[in-house]
């Protein structure tokens, strides 16, 4: 096994490499996906399958996949990210009519304008609050619904495209490195290890306070480096999926004020687990107040209206926040006096520029659907525990990377490994826990197998080995921070 997985890795590093010094930009993004594919289909074929059952790990032999398996496996990948999928269309589509809107391009050459000679403080003050957020959030998506924004400002104040990455999509990756009540998954991953959301928080919060410093650091270098450079500033505005235009005359920007001060309540109390994070159940009282409201004997109106499948504050999945962002559209239209027609254009030519990151986002659970299909990880995981009598950090730290890289969602990982990890482990599990959770961050970061970092590189038509050679040194220091921690909190 050791060898066979040595073989691999001296592979994979081959084929980084190779992609990462060739020269051509056209499909890069897509190059790295296919790579990741191919080893993922590869390693079906030289490491059996298997499963944990509590501390008992069964193996039951190859389950080679081919090439007929290779539509299945994207068939899959999109139905696993369906939700998300028509989520980033829809949101596109939102920003194809705001930015048509005079409101909008206000707002955001007001903001801009104000802003100048601000900038520094400008970035900071949004990636810090960003990666604050995500650390929170149950779902990081749904902070992407300011994101276009925050980017249209960002580039209107003739900010690079690499560094309007790193202040939006960055901080939100970042957040998840230092993950403390939030992130994807962490429930799951929390239910099927037996942990509890208080499982490790110390450790987290630690990781995230370095997060904060180490990413702002890193943030600020990088900001007064470009200052000294010139730019060309079309080029800049050009990298925008959704334009503003110049607008003449005096023109109200308080109904866009208006529309983001909503969506940020809905997507803070929406998206915070307020009741299994902090024990605040008001919102689940609220909720059920509202949808058992009877008119008449039995009629519950509230109920029909939000649906069966509507949640309270706290529980939101991004479903409800699609439906907001849709009625937000068509408020906004109707302020703005938009034509039904030229509603469904804008909405339409919105959504279409969403197309490439959502191809991106299907390739990248298709990486995660080949992992499920052939589970090879409990296999590896097996092997790599059984190296040693004792528990190990190190081999822990090792062995939770390579599972993050396989596996996009987070909450698989505890549902393949977690009863044995705390069957077997069970004095270690907090460290474990922080381990697997934190280098799942920093894969998400660092690699092209996370969906939102694929998503974002995607839409600003930047290189991945671009933000490779600029985000290096954070992962880095994350993950010798998190060894400190481990050897710390272990010996």
């Amino acid at each position: 096994m050791g060898i066979v997985i040595g073989i691999v890795i001296v592979l994979a590093i081959a084929a980084f490499l190779a992609v990462l010094t060739c020269k051509s930009k056209h499909g890069d993004l897509f190059k790295w996906l296919l790579i990741a594919i191919f080893v993922t289909f590869c390693l079906t074929w030289i490491i059996p399958y298997g499963y944990f059952s509590n501390t008992t790990f069964a193996e039951y032999g190859m389950n080679r996949l081919g090439l007929t398996d290779i539509p299945t496996s994207l068939y899959y990948g999109a139905y696993f990210g369906l939700s998300t999928l028509i989520y980033l269309f829809i949101l596109g589509g939102f920003y194809g009519v705001l930015s048509k809107t005079k409101s909008y391009q206000a707002l955001v050459k007001n903001i801009a304008k104000r802003l100048k000679g601000k900038e520094l403080l400008f970035m900071v003050i949004t990636s810090s609050l960003l990666i604050v957020l995500s650390s929170f959030i149950r779902n990081t998506f749904a902070i992407l619904v300011f994101v276009p924004f925050l980017i249209s400002i960002l580039l209107n104040m003739k900010v690079d495209k690499l560094t309007t990455f790193a202040v939006t999509f960055g901080s939100i990756l970042a957040g998840i490195v230092g993950c403390t009540y939030g992130t994807d998954g962490l429930y799951y991953i929390n239910h099927y290890m037996g942990t509890a959301i208080s499982t490790g928080l110390s450790y987290r919060a630690i990781l995230a306070a370095i997060a904060i410093v180490g990413y702002e650091a890193l943030l600020v270098l990088r900001i007064t480096k470009t200052k000294k450079k010139k730019t060309n500033e079309d080029s800049i505005l050009e990298a925008d999926p959704y334009p503003v235009d110049d607008v003449k005359g005096k023109v109200s920007t308080w109904p866009m004020i208006v529309v983001f001060a909503i969506l940020l309540v809905f997507v803070v109390l929406g998206y915070i687990g307020w009741d299994t994070n902090f024990n605040i159940l008001v919102f689940n009282k609220f909720h059920n107040w509202l949808t058992g409201l009877n008119i008449g004997e039995d009629f519950t109106l509230f109920k029909y209206i939000l649906g069966t499948s509507a949640t309270g504050f706290g529980n939101f999945e991004l479903t409800s926040l699609m439906v907001i962002i849709l009625i937000m559209s068509v408020i906004v239209a109707f302020v703005e006096k938009v034509s039904f027609n030229d509603y469904l254009k804008n909405f339409g030519e919105g959504a279409k520029k969403m197309l490439k990151p959502v191809c991106l986002y299907v390739l990248v659970y298709t990486v995660f659907v080949a992992a499920y299909m052939s589970p090879f990880i409990p296999t590896i995981t097996n092997w790599a525990y059984g190296l040693t009598k004792k528990f190990n950090p190190f081999i822990a730290t090792a062995v939770a990377f390579v599972t993050s890289i396989f596996h996009a969602d987070l909450g698989y990982t505890g549902y393949v490994v977690g009863q044995f990890l705390n069957a077997s482990y069970a004095e270690n599990i907090s460290l474990i826990h922080t381990l697997y959770v934190s280098t799942y961050g920093i894969v998400q970061v660092l690699f092209p197998v996370s969906g939102l970092l694929m998503v974002g590189l995607s839409y600003l038509k930047i290189e991945y080995k671009s933000w490779f050679k600029y985000i290096w040194m954070f992962t880095v220091l994350m993950l010798v921070a998190l060894l400190i921690l481990a050897t710390i909190v272990y010996y």
